[in-house]
């Protein structure tokens, strides 16, 4: 696997970098900074250095995150309705931005938008093949940072420029450049008050007093500023943990989204398999029989929609076993482990709620994404606790509720 290079453009000019590789040995992995010319003789130093795996993070003052709202929950869609939503909430011109919209919605109707100025992304993006680089990502440094708990502002200082990233909620922020003559809480002090609705809290991660015409509603708190080294571990944290927007489709993603597909069409096969041995167990015969029918028929056209090139379907899971030993790539498989746990704690829990039901089962990242509703809540808290004390898979819980009378989770399993 190529290194990681995390490349930070500091500036609406593009012109101001700062850069480092954070799994390069540690004499080898201090932030360098300087301007393009510097960034090409750094990596003309070490030529493996052209083929790492670079991330570029853009700084607020170039782009802007939001919340969209968009009916439904369709990507396609979604995407056709994106221009219209905009000119509804967009002041600028948008022939000037670039907008990238998120894989799925925050919740239905609530869509992550990420926009960025397509004049800077051009000319960055034009630089680095220039110098033989392509990045994997471009994305917002403010959607690396922890995102506020609900009803919480968080506020940064960008180590660089000093502008103010205020975030709002996830993937949603505000940028604000300094004010001469007002620190960060003074200049907020006199923007909250406009708000509709205001926050019941702003942490702000710098060291700042309170203002005394801050609003009294309020809560105020500080913390101390992080350092470089602090900086660069949230940067990496989130780019790990928060599924940043990216303003670029790289090489990888692309495959990687062909053997997405590939899994959507696998994954359905063995779910259908998964719920015909559900079926035999708990229906009477005269159901089963025909209910049978309509789930092999099912899993024939799936079969065949994920392995085209075979004819006969003779044995559905060791046809599909072989296939998967067969499938190329560097990472590891650990789609059938995670998928193997996950059915053994499905079948476990399913007695209990006749109406507990697979509602998407999603495979990315090397993380099987299950979305699961039942009747009763309870239930499928069982089945994230059975699941949790399997010691062959790392199990997270992303999210869960009950809407109009149904429980609902979404469960993220990862094989170790």
């Amino acid at each position: 696997m190529s290194d990681r290079l995390i490349l930070f453009v500091t500036d609406r000019a593009a012109t101001e970098l700062h850069w480092w590789q954070p799994d390069a040995p540690a004499s080898a992995s201090s932030p360098m900074r300087g301007d393009w010319a510097r960034f090409g003789d750094w990596l003309s130093e070490t030529p493996s250095r052209r083929t790492s795996a670079l991330t570029v993070l853009l700084p607020d003052s170039v782009c802007s995150r939001q919340i969209v709202p968009i009916p439904g929950t369709r990507r396609e869609k979604a995407l056709q309705a994106l221009p219209f939503a905009l000119e509804d909430v967009l002041a600028d011109d948008l022939s000037l931005l670039y907008p990238v919209l998120a894989e799925r919605p925050l919740s239905p109707g609530r869509w992550p938008v990420l926009l960025v100025d397509a004049e800077v992304r051009s000319r960055i993006l034009d630089t680095l093949e220039n110098l033989s680089m392509v990045p994997q990502q471009l994305v917002a440094m403010a959607d690396t940072l922890p995102p506020p708990e609900a009803g919480e502002f968080s506020v940064w200082a960008d180590p660089v420029q000093a502008h103010l990233s205020v975030l709002t909620g996830p993937y949603e922020g505000v940028a604000l450049a300094p004010l001469p003559g007002l620190n960060a809480a003074e200049q907020l002090a006199e923007w909250l008050p406009r708000l509709t609705p205001a926050p019941q809290r702003v942490v702000f991660h710098l060291p700042l007093e309170q203002p005394s015409h801050w609003p009294e509603e309020i809560e105020f708190a500080s913390e101390a500023a992080p350092d470089w080294a602090q900086w660069h571990q949230l940067w990496q944290a989130g780019l790990d943990r928060n599924r940043p927007l990216s303003a670029i489709t790289s090489a990888k993603a692309v495959l990687d989204q062909q053997w997405q597909r590939r899994w959507w069409q696998v994954g359905a096969v063995m779910v259908a398999v998964l719920v015909l041995l559900l079926v035999n167990q708990w229906i009477g015969i005269s159901q089963m029989n025909h209910q049978a029918e309509r789930l092999q028929a099912q899993i024939t056209r799936d079969f065949h929609a994920a392995l085209p090139q075979v004819t006969r379907m003779v044995n559905v899971q060791v046809q599909l076993q072989q296939a998967l030993d067969q499938r190329t790539g560097a990472s590891q498989d650990d789609f059938m482990p995670a998928l193997a746990a996950f059915g053994a704690a499905y079948r476990a829990e399913k007695p209990k709620d006749a109406q507990l039901t697979i509602k998407s089962l999603r495979y990315e990242a090397k993380q099987l994404t299950v979305e699961l509703t039942a009747q009763k809540y309870a239930v499928l808290q069982q089945l994230l606790e059975q699941l949790k004390t399997v010691s062959t898979v790392s199990v997270s819980q992303i999210d869960a509720g009950v809407d109009a009378g149904v429980a609902h989770m979404r469960i993220g399993i990862k094989a170790l």
